[in-house]
């Protein structure tokens, strides 16, 4: 009887692994031919270029480098699940080019427009490209030039062969094909510590609130100038979830002479188990659910008028969207504002440690409501 009951849990099982071991240069110019590509729920690329370095000095020294997970689509093409940042870091180390710190702390891989045109065209046309040298030290601590470009021919047959695993996983169950990808993603990536909390989100929870919110994050115009440039971890996309989920859990339980309390369904202290609860309810919102949170976030970044980046001045804003949101209040929201709030004492006198308390967050939006609601310039 266990020995069936085990044979039928087994059967269950929806999902299977086949390795191959990939050249370097199969592996890059299959890259380069769009075969290999970034799915939208994948993070930036950001690693620095000491990074790059020290990953070409394994593949030329013939050092382990960890397999790439992937999944076929559609288009028999192989998404990347796991070692984008090792992949696009032996495809730069190939071309020659890196990508320009000065204008982007990040690339993100989804805005890129392919089309008919390589990987290598399409990187040039809509980045800002600059040469990649790479350097290495020899036991004398001179530097020795490893450009690919410039290897020796016998060097560059070795590193052309050099193998890298990649697994291919395969699901069985087509129908269950989203669920399982976002399991496995989810299990690849929950211990790695270069992962945000955002960025394990935007893989785990692909549905259409999250198409918004990303949609929102890069084109709006005024939230882009309040924010700043496009943050490497997903902080400003995690603001704008920040600002959706107090939409959908706070409640004003009491309000007595002016002095106003809320409480956050689900908050037990910590705005990462508030954020993932409410990132898997959007998985079932509706289109009029979504457009209702778009048009909040719309109409609240709208009334900014400030001079200022303010993405270190979130627990002001939050307070901004609490009194905004849930008591109507939408006067612009100035410099001069944001100073006279930030100087108040009741502002200052909740800020500081514990911070995420529920107590302190009332006193801060407390002390934007009597702020805001009496101000004038």
């Amino acid at each position: 009887m266990e020995e069936n009951r085990l044979t039928k849990y087994l059967e269950e099982v929806t999902v299977q692994q086949y390795k191959s071991d990939v050249g370097f240069r199969t592996l890059v110019e299959s890259v380069n031919e769009n075969m290999y590509i970034i799915p939208k729920y994948q993070r930036k690329y950001r690693w620095k270029k000491e990074q790059v370095v020290s990953l070409v000095e394994s593949l030329l020294r013939g050092l382990p480098i960890p397999p790439i997970y992937t999944c076929r689509n559609s288009e028999n093409q192989l998404e990347i699940l796991d070692g984008q940042q090792r992949v696009m870091s032996l495809f730069f180390y190939y071309i020659g080019y890196f990508f320009n710190r000065r204008t982007k702390n990040a690339i993100d891989f989804s805005d890129l427009e392919v089309g008919n045109t390589s990987f290598t065209e399409a990187l040039k046309n809509q980045f800002q490209l600059k040469e990649l040298h790479i350097n290495l030290k020899d036991n004398k601590g001179k530097n020795i030039n490893v450009d690919y470009a410039s290897l020796p021919i016998e060097i560059k047959r070795k590193v052309d062969y050099t193998t890298i695993t990649v697994i291919e996983i395969k699901i069985r169950k087509e129908d269950r094909r989203e669920e399982i990808l976002q399991n496995i993603f989810a299990n690849l990536n929950k211990n790695g510590a270069l992962l945000s909390s955002q960025e394990q989100r935007n893989g785990i929870y692909m549905c259409e609130f999250y198409d918004m919110l990303r949609n929102f994050n890069k084109k709006n115009v005024k939230w882009r100038k309040l924010w700043g440039k496009e943050d490497a971890i997903d902080r400003d996309l995690e603001a704008l979830l920040r600002f959706c989920a107090l939409k959908r859990n706070i409640a004003l339980v009491n309000q007595n002479n002016g002095n106003l309390e809320f409480e956050i369904n689900g908050y037990y202290g910590s705005y990462t188990d508030l954020l993932d609860k409410f990132s898997q309810e959007t998985v079932n919102f509706t289109k009029e659910d979504i457009g209702e949170y778009e048009k909040s976030l719309r109409e609240f970044v709208n009334l900014f008028n400030v001079n200022s980046v303010l993405s270190k001045e979130l627990s002001v804003m939050e307070g901004f969207y609490v009194i905004y949101e849930k008591l109507g209040i939408k006067k612009t929201i100035s410099n001069q504002l944001f100073n006279v709030i930030k100087a108040s004492p009741q502002y200052k006198n909740n800020c500081g440690q514990h911070t995420a308390d529920i107590k302190k967050m009332n006193g801060r939006w407390n002390a934007v409501y009597e702020v805001w609601d009496k101000f004038s310039e």
